[in-house]
């Protein structure tokens, strides 16, 4: 009877030997790679000032000193996806046969933080949301512009539109985000609590024992065969964060979106990693840029001519005179019949357009009169185009003078369009001037005469060379007067703007000879 008990304890001792050894071996590389898996964590930081009072909460952080998701009280959870990895077994314990083990994304710094480092945080986060309300600002004002002067067919409308609603819903959270931060700076006794889950990737219900420390956040569940992640299809780097299209090196192709932390977005065409093709960029503190790119350079928004646009002319003493000959308008049969041949355009279906404006050219410097300008003037508004007068600016008088001069021979009536100043010096004559400060102050003169005596603000006639090089040094002229601007490309200036002259050498049944072509940016005035 002895040994029977002897045999079975030998037995008992030698299945549990077999079975420690087998459960302490550790796992083999097929056995982790089944087992890899992801962990879900979800995060959100409370602001609180004594130990109850929540002043708000927010996502997380950007670097060491910006916030991101501020919210009132109730911020949606930051979700981050992190690798997780089956280690070793463990079947000593009733709940369990291994664990899993990942590092989160987030520290425990901001927990961490006397009130103190928190009110300086806070500060920084303010000029911070400052900065963004001017910068929403200026983009709404160009998204605006955009809308407006293009039509709901064009190629790119719906992007801008789309980045208007998501420009309002960002201004609106960057509103609400300011109140709460300047209540915050208010406070007394600040601190940050963190509020953190963890669930696995694949298996939402199951039960996760989970302890955070130095780092590791540990996961101890069933051994069980995970399912594996899909193949992400986003791109980061130090530029930004990309989605869309990829080529074999994973860099950008086709159509994709970039996104950074700065504010910087583009949405539309890449070429192996660069901006090629159809593209909507904006980037703070820059102007809205759609239309075409290449090789990361944008090269202009080229734009569809076709009988919805409006056009116009601009016409002075040289369409009724050459050499000795004279000629007549023949207002009853005006009609645009050729774009030039300056550059190339896009056209759609054939040049046969309407003018709807006409600008005549009135006056120069002091002394010069147009003589054509009174009947061209009247006849122009007899035959129901929309009319306006135009003054060539010298820099050898003073600008309020050529302003009277101007004001004397040109008209302004109700309908009419703005009075315009020309204004075409070369360097050399800048120079022999006195330097573009001193232009400016004579172009200001000439403004505010006449705004002073017509009460409407004057357009500024300036080229693409000067708006480049001079117009950034007037800042008021840039900010509040509307330019026509002469260039003479395919692509749109980009520049806000009222007129556009396209070329010299366009051609107008009813007028002999070359003609000035305008084009009004928008589609109707």
């Amino acid at each position: 009877m002895k040994s029977k008990r002897i045999i079975a304890a030998g037995v008992l001792a030698l299945i549990a030997s077999a079975w420690v050894a087998f459960m302490y071996h550790p796992a083999t590389e097929s056995e982790l790679e089944e087992t890899d898996t992801q962990v879900v964590t979800e995060t959100r930081y409370l602001l609180m000032s004594g130990d109850s009072t929540i002043l708000f909460a927010f996502r997380g952080s950007r670097g060491d000193t910006l916030l991101s998701g501020i919210v009132d009280k109730e911020a949606r959870l930051t979700i981050d996806t992190i690798d997780a990895q089956y280690i070793k077994r463990w079947q000593l314990l009733p709940y369990g046969n291994g664990h899993y083990v990942a590092e989160p994304y987030d520290t425990l710094k901001l927990t961490k933080m006397s009130s103190r480092q928190l009110h300086a945080l806070l500060k920084r986060e303010a000029e911070y949301l400052e900065w963004s309300k001017k910068v929403m600002a200026e983009q709404r004002v160009d998204v605006d512009y955009y809308l407006r002067t293009h039509l709901v067919t064009e190629r790119g409308f719906d992007v801008v539109q789309r980045y208007g609603r998501l420009l309002t819903i960002a201004t609106d959270s960057v509103l609400c985000a300011d109140s709460l931060v300047k209540r915050a700076l208010r406070a007394n006794r600040l601190r940050v609590v963190l509020d953190r889950r963890y669930r696995l990737a694949d298996s939402t219900g199951a039960r996760l024992y989970v302890r955070v420390g130095k780092e590791q956040a540990m996961a101890r569940l069933k051994k069980r065969e995970a399912m594996r992640p899909k193949p992400l299809i986003s791109w980061v780097d130090s530029i930004g964060h990309y989605e869309g299209e990829r080529d074999s090196l994973a860099l950008p192709h086709g159509y994709g979106c970039l996104y950074s932390e700065e504010g910087d977005f583009y949405v539309g065409e890449w070429v192996h990693g660069k901006r090629t093709g159809t593209g909507f960029r904006m980037v703070p503190e820059h102007r809205l840029r759609i239309g075409e790119w290449r090789e990361d350079k944008f090269i202009g928004e080229r734009i569809v001519h076709m009988p919805e646009r409006i056009y116009g002319i601009d016409i002075s003493r040289y369409q009724h005179e050459k050499g000795r000959k004279r000629f007549q308008i023949q207002w009853d049969k005006l009609r645009i019949t050729s774009l030039g041949t300056f550059s190339k355009k896009k056209i759609k279906g054939v040049v046969d357009y309407p003018v709807s404006f006409v600008y005549i050219k009135a006056t120069e410097g002091t002394t010069v009169e147009n003589k054509y300008f009174r009947a061209d003037y009247q006849a122009s508004r007899k035959h129901g185009y929309r009319t306006g007068a135009y003054h060539f600016f010298s820099l050898k008088t003073l600008g309020s003078q050529q302003a009277r001069h101007f004001m004397k021979i040109a008209r302004y009536q109700q309908g009419d369009l703005p009075p315009v100043i020309d204004i075409e010096p070369t360097d050399r004559q800048i120079a022999q001037a006195g330097g573009i400060e001193m232009v400016f102050r004579n172009v200001r003169g000439w403004i505010s005469e006449v705004e002073r005596h017509w009460g409407v603000k004057p357009i500024l006639y300036i080229s693409q060379r000067f708006v480049n090089k001079y117009l950034p040094l007037a800042p008021d002229l840039k900010r509040d007067y509307d330019v026509w601007i002469a260039r003479y490309g395919e692509y749109k200036p980009d520049v806000n703007l009222v007129y556009w002259q396209l070329c010299q050498d366009g051609r107008v049944q009813g007028i002999h000879g070359p003609v000035d072509l305008n084009i009004f940016n928008g589609f109707e005035f």
